[in-house]
């Protein structure tokens, strides 16, 4: 494999910067519209610019009723459930904090695909990762599990974790996908995200008036635009170029910018126990990652 060019880590760069600017820009954005409304126009505007992708590479559609079904289940998994979940989770918790919470996605993947795929075996490095990983989101969540019930941020911080779950089964789902075009497959999912959503969010969403909060429109075109089409398109690029072991790093940026972006932009707490935490979740994914060297030993 050739040597990593500038060009792919200018993308990885891209990845990691608007991927983890997402739960800023959800934030931003729920000043206007309801959950279901900024997944709904996320998703319509990161399957408009997959669409031009795949007509300027000459891709077309997935065609055929079984192929249709697993990209609704896919859009399901991967699109619809866990940006919703995430977008309804920030009305109460912090965006930061929420970017803390999804670093837990590689660690789920990891825990589910020991069971599910032949190829994701545990071994005591991996084992100690998923705990440390683990215990970093009890500490974003409190220790106290009294204060915890009591605590108005609990079931979006649940959300956030089960968001999570949703992405582990649809990286599980597509390692078992027979072999098709990626950026028609992307294209496929995200179209049928956008059109499971719509009569959800032109139904629900009370007001269209965008000319007082012209932040929040904004914030959703360039999450739409930005962080999930071109995006999209990074990442396929991304992979097509370097493969996808090259991406692993992005496990520990975006929570990273994510974390940070919070804090800066939008002046969310930051309690000595969020900066544990990201370490603590930070390394747990560190330890996770698949060594290149000799092969290890399967815990057992």
């Amino acid at each position: 494999m050739p040597r990593t060019s500038l060009h792919d880590w200018l993308l990885l760069s891209y990845l990691s910067i608007f991927w983890g600017l997402a739960f800023l820009l959800i934030a931003l954005a729920l000043d206007l519209f309801l959950p279901v409304t900024v997944v709904w126009i996320r998703l319509s505007l990161g399957a408009l610019v997959m669409l031009c992708v795949m007509r300027a590479k000459g891709v077309r559609l997935p065609r055929g009723i079984a192929w249709w079904r697993r990209l609704t289940l896919l859009s399901l998994t991967g699109n619809v459930l866990p940006f919703c979940l995430i977008a309804w989770s920030e009305l109460t918790v912090p965006s930061s904090e929420v970017g803390l919470l999804m670093a837990l996605m590689p660690l789920t993947i990891l825990v589910l695909g020991h069971f599910f795929i032949d190829q994701e075996p545990f071994t005591k490095t991996r084992l100690i990762g998923v705990v440390i990983g683990f215990a970093g989101v009890v500490t974003v969540m409190g220790l106290d599990l009294a204060t915890m019930m009591s605590s108005h941020k609990l079931p979006g911080q649940l959300a956030a974790i089960l968001a999570t779950l949703c992405y582990a089964v649809n990286a599980i789902l597509t390692k078992r996908l027979p072999p098709a075009e990626s950026v028609g497959l992307t294209a496929g999912t995200l179209l049928c995200g956008a059109i499971i959503l719509a009569p959800f969010a032109l139904w629900l969403q009370p007001e269209w008036s965008f000319g007082t909060h012209q932040t929040a429109v904004v914030a959703v075109l360039v999450l739409g635009v930005f962080a999930t089409g071109f995006a999209t398109w990074a990442y396929f690029e991304v992979v097509a170029a370097r493969g996808p072991g090259f991406l692993s790093s992005i496990n520990y940026l975006i929570p990273f910018v994510a974390f940070f972006a919070g804090i800066l932009f939008l002046g969310e707490p930051a309690k000595t126990a969020h900066f544990i935490a990201l370490l603590m979740i930070l390394l747990g994914v560190r330890l996770i990652q698949p060594r290149k060297s000799a092969e290890v030993k399967a815990f057992e």
